[in-house]
């Protein structure tokens, strides 16, 4: 029997997922009178470039049979290695072609333009991947406590092999794991906000270009240890609490950035 508590935590973790940007982006408007378009350009990049092009190098690299990715999934370092450097690569590229094309630099001139499409780019990450998921494992629970089993199973497509494993998932679902996972996003759009800073300077500023590529190498150090969790060696608190590490370092070296080698 699958617990009130359980459906309760599912649905919060699912409208922080969701609210937690939202509410981000009324303040940072309200306070800095940001125009919106950066956020959902930052949002439609992610969406190309790491939902997308970089989804499409996993079908080779990861998921398909040829020698590139058995010699991946066969050595778990270099797996670790190159699941951090392709969000790097991809994401902070991505970034890049925002502000240096996209987001045109005479009518989306100051350093809020950053701020916002950081805001963007990690909320909707965060509704994407997770708040979507927790929805849909908040409707599953609630059925199966109704005992509603012929919607469940619409629910996984009318697999009755992919409801049993999806049920199997529900027991991890504690109220410490679901903190977890909200606390892992509040980190991680930290984190993008910090990279969109440094990635602005370095596509508006010649002299700063250097910005560019230390934030793919954050960004891949930030996302190694997630490798390591699916592999089943690192425990999700520690990979959380190493986003925390990454993401409070790079809020206080973007801040400085923001407010010192940034024009209003």
């Amino acid at each position: 029997m699958i617990s009130v508590a359980t459906i309760v935590w599912l649905a919060v973790a699912a409208a922080w997922c969701v609210l937690l940007p939202v509410a981000l982006l009324i303040w940072w408007r309200r306070t800095r009178r940001a125009r919106v378009l950066p956020f959902f350009v930052g949002a439609l990049v992610f969406i190309v470039f790491a939902l997308g092009l970089e989804n499409l190098l996993h079908q080779v690299c990861v998921y398909g049979d040829n020698p590139v990715s058995r010699a991946i999934n066969g050595n778990v370092w270099l797996y670790m290695l190159y699941g951090g450097l392709a969000a790097g690569v991809f994401e902070e590229t991505g970034r890049y072609v925002a502000f240096r094309w996209i987001i045109g630099k005479k009518k989306y001139p100051g350093r809020d333009t950053a701020v916002t499409y950081g805001i963007g780019h990690g909320g909707i990450e965060s509704i994407l991947l997770l708040g979507v998921n927790m929805a849909l494992f908040t409707v599953l629970a609630a059925l199966l406590r109704t005992g509603n089993h012929e919607a469940a199973l619409s629910l996984a497509k009318g697999d009755a092999a992919a409801l049993a494993q999806l049920v199997g998932q529900l027991g991890q679902f504690t109220p410490g794991y679901c903190i977890l996972n909200m606390l892992e996003r509040a980190g991680a759009v930290i984190l993008h906000i910090a990279l969109s800073v440094w990635v602005f300077l370095a596509a508006r500023d010649k002299t700063q270009r250097s910005w560019f590529p230390f934030a793919i190498v954050l960004h891949a150090i930030a996302d190694m240890p997630a490798a390591l969790y699916q592999k089943g060696l690192l425990p999700l608190g520690i990979v959380e609490l190493w986003l925390w590490v990454v993401a409070l370092y790079a809020l206080r070296s973007a801040r400085k950035c923001y407010l010192e080698a940034m024009d209003p």
